[in-house]
């Protein structure tokens, strides 16, 4: 396996593989893209250690974990971002809203947050992890305006970073 890392402007070109075919995975995010055989390549990129973990089923339990804490980091620091900017824009004001609004939206996300069926504030969606929820724990999903981080795989770890603009995501697997 091998994953090429550029930065800055990307070339006109990108590189390929030495069989001269793309590489079936790309990731960029800020100044930076990794050209990649896999998926595991791209997760190792954005977590710490995560191509050190060793690849037995004790080893992809510790890379769910690590997928999962990320997505707690992802998720706390997308929310407070999100409600900073909506205040700043004045569509958000804290001192306006109920308990139980400031609650979910301010709660860590490796707690558990009282059940929400729906959640309808059009200002500040709601970012939370999706292995807190059915079909993953007996939670269920709200809806509504509910931005999503998934680390139950890798796949959907980095379609989920990708859908919520962390990242592009960019899958050629043909």
């Amino acid at each position: 396996m091998a994953s090429i890392t550029l930065e800055g402007a990307l070339p006109e070109t990108l590189p390929v593989r030495e069989d001269g075919t793309p590489f079936p995975f790309v990731l960029a995010w800020e100044d930076k893209a990794v050209l990649a055989e896999t998926r595991t390549e791209l997760t190792a990129e954005l977590i710490e250690g995560y191509a050190d973990l060793p690849e037995t089923e004790e080893g992809d339990t510790e890379a769910l974990y690590a997928r999962y804490r990320t997505s707690v980091q992802i998720a706390n620091a997308l929310q407070q971002v999100l409600a900073a900017h909506a205040a700043e824009q004045g569509t958000f004001d804290p001192s306006t809203q109920s308990e139980d609004v400031l609650t979910a939206i301010f709660t860590d996300r490796s707690e558990k947050i009282d059940e929400i069926a729906e959640w309808t504030n059009k200002d500040v969606p709601l970012v939370l992890v999706a292995t807190e929820y059915a079909p993953y724990a007996t939670a269920t999903k709200p809806s509504g305006n509910v931005l999503w981080v998934d680390p139950f795989t890798e796949t959907t770890f980095l379609q989920t970073l990708s859908d919520i603009g962390i990242v592009e995501l960019f899958v050629n697997e043909s």
